[in-house]
């Protein structure tokens, strides 16, 4: 008889570290992942500054009401750079963060580069994105690159504005004919300013209902 009361304690004992295992599961270490999961991770791609990546950081978690983070940065990518236009191809750098397995986890990644990126049908662009991924570059973003004087007040929203825009592809929107809102095709800095890092009405919509689809 004692035997028997005994095995049942045993067997009680295994269900209930069962039910603390399963707990832990949903609520340690795993459920941090599937938090990041639902993260966007910022990537550096060569010598970039931290300010910018921390400032980067903080808005965009407001902008898209998710968590942000700062991942491991990525060498120079040299790999990507055209000689004969002293450019970098947007393409190249794009697809080598899509290679990266620790930034698959995430459910978007935006690197940041401080070289001029270029696609081969346009002189310069400011970014690309995919459905994943996308990357922008700081450097047309500065007053100095156009023999003016800095500002660093500019220079940082038109940062966040860009990111923002890129981003925006990585979510399924594509370009807004109202040039006040981020999603507007920028051909050049003036565009940049004038449209801001808000989203319209209309693409802010698009936006709650891929979040809503995409939990």
């Amino acid at each position: 008889m004692s035997f028997k009361i005994q095995e049942g304690s045993i067997k009680t004992v295994l269900i209930i570290s069962l039910i603390s295992i399963v707990i832990f599961l949903n609520t340690g270490l795993f459920s941090k992942e599937r938090k990041f999961e639902m993260g966007i991770v910022l990537v550096g791609i060569g010598e970039v500054d931290r300010n910018i990546m921390d400032w980067l950081k903080n808005n965009l978690t407001k902008v898209f009401n998710r968590q942000v983070f700062i991942g491991k940065g990525m060498p120079d990518p040299d790999y990507a750079y055209h000689k004969k236009r002293d450019q970098y191809l947007s393409t190249a750098i794009l697809n080598a963060i899509m290679e990266q397995k620790e930034y698959t986890p995430y459910e978007k990644i935006l690197g940041i580069v401080d070289h001029d990126l270029f696609v081969p049908e346009l002189n310069f662009v400011f970014g690309e994105a995919s459905q994943k991924a996308a990357v922008i570059s700081l450097t047309r973003l500065r007053q100095t690159f156009y023999h003016l004087p800095e500002n660093q007040n500019l220079f940082h929203q038109r940062v966040l504005t860009e990111a923002v825009h890129e981003l925006g592809h990585t979510f399924g929107l594509g370009h807004c004919g109202n040039p006040r809102c981020v999603m507007f095709f920028s051909n050049s800095l003036t565009d940049t300013d004038r449209k801001g890092s808000e989203f319209c009405l209309s693409c802010k919509s698009k936006l709650q209902k891929f979040s809503t689809h995409h939990p």
